[in-house]
């Protein structure tokens, strides 16, 4: 009988499961501006499958696709919500920005109670300037005195351009700030700039004297074009440079496995672009953003920023505490920190160490 049994259990099917398919996480990421080479590792990884790989759902949100009409880089109030904003409102898991936006969001009674932090810095150099035309005959800071300034309306903005004015010698007090300008049915009104890079709708046209641009993404576009720059770096006037761009996120999603996961991939994706630049520049392009229709621009600009991703030790997105520091030390000593009301906030009250962190990083 048992080997009669064994002969029939041999004959009997076994049923086979099917692999079991774990849904992926889904991941939104707010950008601040249309899509350049600062977010380059992010349509890296997504173009070679690094977040599906990882688990991820990752989708990557435009200015114009959060209802602002394009407007870089940051959303003007009434036509959309900015990248911060929408981490703030729950509405993107992560967000890009700049450092002083961090800072605003933890010093608004408004929105202290959805504390955002910094997970990443998408690059480590000081990436932007305050940029002139080279035809202009302006060569420093202090030449802007009575001058105007292209304005995106940020909170600090106007105050550290002024602030660097000052540095140099000059009277910052007397720079102008004007408000970028924005089409509406053809006649240009304030607000903020819907389309075009603000050298040629402003600066070109003597609307403004000077502008805050990536110098790796519209200084090598205005050089291609014909058209250079002077740029006027903050550090060389003894300003600190704070962080621009950073990557954000609430303080629940800071430090989850979610965003370990999404950091790391995202990791890889911006050293293939440190080390690639025209696969850096083709994975922007094959996005088919109606901005990177000029293949040639983008691959110089992936080639010019490509130095710019890791540190020294080849890692990205790291977060250096005394930069950080120094450039609110910065805002305070300049009279900037103060409330939406003008009231002093104090720089005992910016927590650093509560802003900031490097612990979702990888290894």
């Amino acid at each position: 009988m048992s080997q009669l049994s064994n002969l029939r259990t041999s004959f009997i099917p076994r049923y086979q499961y099917p692999p079991l398919i774990m849904p992926l996480a889904p991941i939104t990421v707010a950008l601040d501006w249309t899509p350049n080479t600062n977010h380059s590792g992010f349509y890296v990884a997504l173009s070679q499958g690094l977040y599906e790989a990882a688990g991820l759902a990752v989708s990557l949100r435009t200015p114009a696709e959060a209802g602002s009409a394009g407007l870089s880089p940051n959303a003007h109030k009434s036509e959309g919500l900015s990248a911060s904003k929408q981490v703030a409102e729950g509405s993107a898991t992560f967000g890009v920005c700049v450092q002083e936006s961090v800072i605003s969001y933890a010093t608004t009674a408004k929105w202290q109670h959805v504390p955002l932090v910094a997970v990443a810095a998408l690059c480590q150099g000081n990436m932007t300037t305050i940029s002139v035309l080279g035809s202009s005959g302006l060569t420093r800071p202090k030449d802007l005195e009575g001058r105007k300034y292209a304005s995106f309306g940020a909170r600090w903005e106007d105050a550290v351009v002024r602030g660097l004015v000052t540095a140099d010698g000059g009277d910052g007090d007397k720079l102008a700030c004007p408000p970028l300008l924005r089409k509406n049915d053809d006649q240009p009104t304030t607000g903020s700039l819907v389309t075009g890079s603000v050298i040629s709708t402003h600066l070109s046209k003597g609307l403004a004297d000077a502008a805050w641009i990536f110098p790796h993404w519209e200084g090598v576009f205005a050089a291609r074009t014909g058209q250079p720059l002077t740029h006027f770096h903050f550090e060389d006037y003894g300003v600190p440079h704070g962080y621009k761009p950073l990557l954000i996120a609430s303080k629940i999603t800071a430090e989850s496995a979610e965003a370990r996961a999404f950091l790391k991939a995202t990791a890889e994706g911006y050293k293939i672009a440190a080390n690639d630049p025209a696969a850096a520049a083709n994975a922007l392009c094959s996005s088919g953003h109606p901005s990177l229709s000029d293949e040639a621009f983008v691959l110089a600009s992936a080639s010019s920023i490509r130095d710019s991703y890791l540190d020294p030790t080849g890692k990205w997105g790291r977060i250096d505490t005394k930069r950080w520091g120094a450039f609110v030390d910065f805002m305070d000593q300049a009279g900037m920190l103060v409330d939406r009301d003008g009231k002093e906030i104090g720089r005992e009250n910016v927590k650093d160490e509560e802003l900031f962190t490097n612990a979702a990083l990888p290894e």
